[in-house]
């Protein structure tokens, strides 16, 4: 569902989905460095006060404090499993699983998906956000240097460098596309 809520200014609200690497190559519970979340909520803030801004890294971390140990000890679990049967999981994996399903979804809703993918790692989740995002017609901004990968080039609307040519992105207007 996208933002159709009208500002005081009269402008149309608009919704971004932070998509980014969060487990990217690494196993188990070690993460990437997710202090892009801040820099693009600040930046978004700053730029856009009042919009909508779905970060799944802090739906992510709110489910998991309300999914305690169990779910990090079944996740954990997986490595030593040879074959893996959707059907078979735990019930917080499937749950955990469902989660992923939402967030993909909400990425799609969203009028904006800005997927931050710095040096030239590539990261699934984002991939499949992005590609929800594209499929439904949203506007999909890719932050990296992975301008040969061809998963970014074929969901992205418009691909950046950086955070500063985010920035002035933003400030000329790309996404009231």
């Amino acid at each position: 569902m996208t933002a159709e809520a009208v500002s005081g200014t009269g402008r149309r609200t608009r919704s971004y989905f932070l998509a980014g690497t969060m487990q990217g190559a690494r196993t188990g519970a070690h993460l990437t460095d997710q202090s892009y979340r801040e820099l693009l909520t600040g930046t978004l803030r700053a730029r856009r006060p009042g919009a909508v801004i779905h970060d799944p890294g802090v739906v992510m971390a709110e489910w998991l404090a309300s999914h305690p140990a169990d779910v990090r000890a079944a996740h954990a679990a997986l490595a030593d499993r040879p074959v893996l049967r959707h059907a078979d999981l735990a019930p917080e994996l499937r749950e955990l699983t469902e989660l992923f399903h939402r967030l993909t979804r909400l990425a799609a809703e969203s009028d904006v998906c800005v997927a931050w993918l710095p040096g030239h790692e590539p990261s699934m989740g984002t991939a499949a956000e992005m590609l929800c995002a594209h499929r439904a017609g949203r506007t999909v901004v890719s932050i990296t240097d992975m301008r040969q990968n061809l998963a970014v080039l074929s969901c992205s609307t418009v691909i950046l460098p950086d955070l500063a040519a985010f920035t002035d992105w933003l400030d000329a207007g790309g996404d009231s596309a």
